[in-house]
């Protein structure tokens, strides 16, 4: 295995990490305040050719994705843009998977329908399967409703944490079919933005971080949907454990972070004066350990959805996701004990880091992830989708 980047990897590296320190940066502070997708970033990343980094190259696209030909080329496109945002990183991951699906589900005319203007126009897509009570219900027991109709299906419900809700040209919903039980029903659908009967609920996004990350709830009520925008067949998204495809890129993000926490802190302490000081010097050289050591098990379960079992890679990915949120909040502890509370004004890129970090760290669940692993080595049922 050869952890050496290929050219084209680190071309797009680069070029990410230069745009995430010269825009992304400077944008991060305006869009915390508000609370607003940061639309002029992901048009940055469309006009460097980026925004079909995970859509085939039969498409016109760059192939990657966790079952296209180079799943590690879109994680370091996220790690780099969160190096710079972290809401902006959020908004790329899920307009990469939303793209990565309708590429990998879809028939030959939602693709063209779809794609060709994510690669032309740099139109978003995103995937909401999110409502309330879902983590106490289970994943696929959605109360969001599809009903069966001439030419389509009628939905009605609610969906919440909706990444790009507002942005997109399809939301990609995910309901269960009337008269269905569970994730026999499971139905994945394209939703219109224009659709009649489809709102967006105004001020129902606030937390204290990942505020850029613009996330609304929307209302579907008796909204007709035409069955071409239907994607894949009933049950595909549990029965192929989609779910499990995302576990990487969430650690992505939670690197990206780590090393925004590093780039910080090697800025401000010479100018704290504290460079010299033993403690210092420690707390950093354990938060760079830390972090390389989370890298390196990225880039592992990365290659390991090209060249190794499927259900092999979802376990490791699911390792990896887990060492990487374990060293973000060690990295935030640590940082803060050798930053000191004058870091730390509200406005300050530390401030506004480690809000969206911790916030964002909450998303997955640290514990069942463990629990996943340690029921597939004991030999116990286990689901290697589960997140909260």
């Amino acid at each position: 295995m050869n952890f050496e980047l290929t050219p084209k990897q680190k071309q797009v590296y680069e070029t990410v990490g230069e745009i995430s320190r010269t825009v992304f940066k400077a944008n991060a502070a305006k869009h915390d305040v508000e609370a607003s997708t940061p639309r002029e970033n992901l048009r940055a990343l469309f006009d460097a050719g980026l925004n079909g980094i995970t859509i085939s190259e039969r498409m016109g696209g760059m192939g990657s994705g966790t079952a296209g030909e180079d799943p590690l080329l879109y994680l370091l496109a996220v790690e780099q843009t969160a190096r710079g945002d972290m809401s902006t990183a959020q908004c790329f991951h899920i307009h990469c998977h939303g793209a990565h699906y309708v590429d990998q589900i879809g028939t030959d005319e939602q693709r063209e329908r779809v794609l060709k203007p994510v690669l032309e126009q740099g139109t978003l897509l995103n995937a909401t399967g999110s409502e309330p009570g879902r983590t106490s219900r289970g994943a696929y027991n959605l109360i969001t409703a599809a009903e069966p109709t001439d030419g389509g299906y009628i939905l009605n419900g609610v969906k919440n944490y909706a990444t790009l809700g507002a942005d997109v040209s399809y939301n990609l919903i995910f309901a269960g079919v009337k008269g269905m039980a569970g994730s026999d029903g499971h139905l994945g659908i394209l939703v219109p933005q224009d659709a009649k009967g489809f709102s967006v609920i105004q001020e129902s996004w606030n937390p204290i971080g990942m505020r850029g990350a613009h996330s609304p709830s929307f209302k579907l009520d008796n909204c007709f949907v035409d069955k071409s925008n239907a994607l894949g067949e009933l049950g595909i998204y549990p029965r192929e454990r989609w779910q499990a495809r995302f576990h990487l890129s969430f650690a992505a993000q939670y690197l990206g972070g780590a090393e925004a926490i590093f780039d910080l802190l090697c800025e401000y302490l010479p100018k704290r004066g504290t460079a010299s000081d033993s403690y210092t010097q420690l707390r950093l050289g354990e938060i760079r350990v830390g972090t390389d050591s989370v890298r390196w098990l990225i880039y592992r379960a990365a290659w390991m959805w090209k060249n190794s079992d499927r259900e092999q890679a979802e376990l490791f990915s699911m390792c990896a996701k887990h060492r990487a949120i374990e060293n973000a909040v060690m990295a935030m502890d640590k940082g803060a004990q050798i930053a000191g509370s004058s870091a730390f004004w509200a406005d300050s890129p530390m401030s506004r880091l480690f809000r969206d970090l911790r916030i964002h760290t909450l998303h997955e669940n640290l514990d069942k992830t463990a629990s996943t692993l340690g029921k597939f080595y004991l030999g116990e049922p286990y689901d290697t989708t589960a997140r909260l």
